[in-house]
């Protein structure tokens, strides 16, 4: 690949157009003319003709001498589930177009998100309840294909009852209860209604509840732990050791604070994930050695370190 081919911003572009008006999927139910295309999605018959014939260039589509669009062997791909910010109408899709912005951050260490848009991202998910739904099911995706391990790996029901921080719409603790079956639950989200549903769903809403709160306050005491689940790459360090302070003030003495994400292996981080962290929220993508440093910070010790798939679970105490 070039440099230029590397800088250039248009493929890349044309590519998350066609992803978000399910071009190759249309083109796949025999939709294949620009015309045909355009009215199906309700776009400009020239201009998405013109992104087409881009695509045609990139190797993705072929056209024919009638116009008709066909997907190649290499456009095939389009048909995969892509990752969730190349949907430019999502929410991640959205966060994604601050990466445009990322001068600002080097200049200013600050989320590229906030330059773009005025105000962060967590803000923009409360202002609008379709994204914040968004952002939970993208979550929520990553957690179901992890959430049956993470809950044999570990021996929850010692713990009698956990919060879940941050917990989302409920995927990860619905799963732990089902696998456990006198462990009790709460999930603290920025909103409970998801949640809620999740567990009520789930036939789970006797042993289990949501809240709605913020893990920058005083969390729910007295817990026998507190589980911190693909959030701490969200937030800077200064943030992340004052959500681990929360949760180890709530766990006291007696709980335990257990941390769950995806290490890369060899304890070196994605760089273009790093990145995404940092344009997005300000964050970080960390080790778990780092997470550990930032736990010692505010007091926690590292009792366990067990190994799930792509994921770990850090356990610690206070």
């Amino acid at each position: 690949m070039t440099l230029q081919q590397m800088a250039d911003l248009i493929t890349p572009m044309a590519v998350r157009v066609a992803v978000t008006l399910r071009i190759a999927h249309r083109i796949t139910a025999g939709r294949r003319l620009a015309g045909e295309l355009a009215d199906d999605v309700a776009a400009d018959a020239d201009a998405l003709e013109r992104v087409l014939l881009h695509l045609v260039s990139a190797g993705l589509f072929d056209r024919d001498e009638a116009g008709a669009f066909s997907l190649t062997e290499r456009g095939e791909q389009l048909l995969a589930e892509p990752p969730p910010w190349w949907d430019l109408d999502s929410a991640l899709g959205r966060a994604d177009l601050s990466v445009t912005r990322m001068l600002d951050t080097v200049r200013t260490g600050a989320s590229a998100y906030t330059a773009q848009y005025g105000r962060t991202f967590w803000d923009d998910l409360d202002a609008d309840p379709s994204w914040s739904a968004q952002f939970d099911a993208a979550l929520a995706r990553g957690v179901t294909r992890r959430a049956r391990d993470v809950a044999q790996a570990y021996d929850w029901a010692a713990l009698g009852d956990v919060v879940d921080v941050g917990g989302g719409d409920g995927t990860l603790l619905a799963a732990l209860l089902r696998a456990h079956p006198a462990l009790r639950g709460t999930v603290v989200e920025r909103t409970s209604e998801a949640a809620k549903r999740t567990l009520h769903d789930a036939g789970l809403s006797d042993r289990a509840d949501a809240v709605a709160g913020s893990f920058f306050d005083p969390l729910p005491p007295g817990a026998g732990g507190y589980v911190l689940a693909r959030i701490q790459s969200n937030w800077g360090d200064a943030d992340v050791r004052a959500i681990l302070r929360r949760c180890g003030e709530a766990a006291g003495a007696r709980g335990k604070v257990v941390v769950i994400d995806e290490f890369a292996a060899g304890e070196a981080v994605v760089t273009a994930d790093d990145l995404r962290m940092l344009v997005y929220f300000g964050g970080k993508e960390r080790t778990a050695a780092q997470v550990g440093d930032l736990a010692a910070d505010v007091g926690l010790t590292l009792e366990s370190r067990i190994p799930v798939g792509e994921w770990t679970i850090l356990e610690f105490r206070g």
